[in-house]
């Protein structure tokens, strides 16, 4: 059994590598953009509210200090705004015009990306491969 689990785990690293793969084809899309602008970015578009610098590092995994760098970038580019917070120590983050045209092309050229991965899949691969990654997700809900 234990070598079962071990090929699981070998198999897994196709998800990092999907993951690179779709972030490198909306990247080379988006040459104003890197892959961790992206990804925070991405983090503010698909939030239900504006998001604090917290938020982001909590949501993304990645350091607050990544996350201010990231923001001052995106600042720079005009995508995102800074405002006070209610407690006045902290920022929230609000999209620009810009920035809701930015998300808007992202999530094409994501789904595009998606959809050039998955295209030679039937739908019944498809159908289980959700159903695999439906469970993985809530067996991981206990460890979070």
């Amino acid at each position: 059994m234990k070598n079962e689990y071990a090929l699981i785990l070998d198999q897994l690293t196709s998800m990092r590598k999907l993951r690179k793969k779709i972030l490198d084809d909306i990247n080379a899309n988006l040459k104003e953009i890197n892959s961790r602008d992206f990804i925070v970015l991405h983090n503010i578009c698909n939030g239900t509210k504006e998001p604090t610098m917290s938020d982001l590092s909590e949501s993304s995994g990645l350091s607050n200090a990544l996350i201010t760098s990231s923001i001052d970038s995106l600042e720079g580019l005009k995508l995102v705004k800074r405002k006070r917070g209610p407690d006045r120590r902290s920022y929230v983050l609000k999209l620009t015009a810009d920035g809701i045209a930015k998300c808007k092309e992202m999530e094409k050229l994501k789904y595009s990306s998606i959809n050039s991965i998955f295209s030679s899949m039937t739908g019944e691969d498809i159908a289980t491969l959700k159903e695999i990654l439906r469970k993985l997700n809530e067996l991981m809900e206990k460890y979070t």
